[in-house]
């Protein structure tokens, strides 16, 4: 695929993707399944929870799933283009590997299980995974299914390698816990998210969700939303640091039109 100076996504069956950019970018990702980051030029830096956690050309990150990760990538120095490869380990795949690869048996490390973002360690295995993937995108030919299957096999093989505490994490399958409402809410209620993925990346059922969300703020989660970015444009606009396109697109998202029209009503009551 030919790269314009844009952003630019390729995909494999929703397991291996390839991202480049020459210019900064920043997105919310939801992380259903855990994935295996390689930067191959630029840099990503990762917001997850409270820390930052930063992957340089060279080097991979495991990224535990069921958690909101805040990505921020950059190009180079050197002036080359952000390219990062994103492999996604998922559930199912992870499941039929349980019974077919040897696994570590190890003692849960308390430290790592509360880490969402755990960088590797550099490694002639891991690297040379990553670069014959990144060549099949040049390829005109699809890769096989059955090749992204061994890929899948290789990779944790190699990651189980490297780090053996990473097992009981990797083949925990048991549903996420539930994290501090008001916290999770305060963050990341800017993220382009409908209330079913909100509920999901609280670990709540929707009802659950909806239940504890009226208990703790006394409203529902769609008018705490709207109320919330109000505040936030608010806020920008009498800071005087943006411009109110700036504010527009911090404030809220276009493909919501109700909230770009509140967002405008809000502007232009403050001028």
């Amino acid at each position: 695929m030919a790269y314009a100076g844009k952003e630019i996504h390729q995909n494999y069956l929703n397991t291996f993707y390839r991202c480049i950019t020459e210019s900064k970018m920043i997105c919310h990702d939801m992380v259903e399944e855990h994935k295996i980051v390689y930067i191959m030029s630029g840099r990503l830096t990762l917001r997850c929870g409270n820390r930052n956690v930063d992957v340089e050309n060279g080097q991979a990150v495991f990224v535990r799933r069921n958690h909101l990760v805040k990505e921020y990538k950059q190009p180079g120095a050197d002036g080359k283009p952000f390219k990062g490869l994103f492999f996604h380990l998922n559930t199912s795949d992870l499941r039929d590997l349980e019974g077919r690869i040897e696994i570590p048996v190890v003692k849960a490390d308390e430290s790592l299980q509360r880490e969402l973002a755990v960088t590797l360690s550099p490694h002639p295995f891991l690297k040379g995974l990553f670069m014959s993937l990144d060549q099949y995108f040049s390829s005109e030919s699809p890769i096989p299914t059955s090749l992204i299957k061994a890929k899948v096999q290789e990779t944790v093989i190699v990651i189980l390698q490297l780090l053996p505490e990473l097992a009981p994490i990797l083949f925990d399958f048991s549903r996420q816990w539930k994290s501090d409402l008001r916290e999770f809410m305060e963050k990341n209620f800017l993220c382009d998210m409908n209330v079913e993925e909100f509920a999901h990346f609280s670990g709540r059922s929707l009802s659950g969700f909806k239940r504890d969300f009226f208990e703790i703020f006394g409203r529902t989660p769609h008018q705490w939303i709207v109320d919330k970015r109000l505040e936030y444009a608010k806020e920008l606009i009498e800071s005087n640091a943006y411009t109110l396109s700036e504010v527009y697109l911090r404030s809220c998202l276009k493909s919501n039109v109700k909230l770009w029209v509140a967002v405008s009503e809000q502007i232009f009551s403050c001028r």
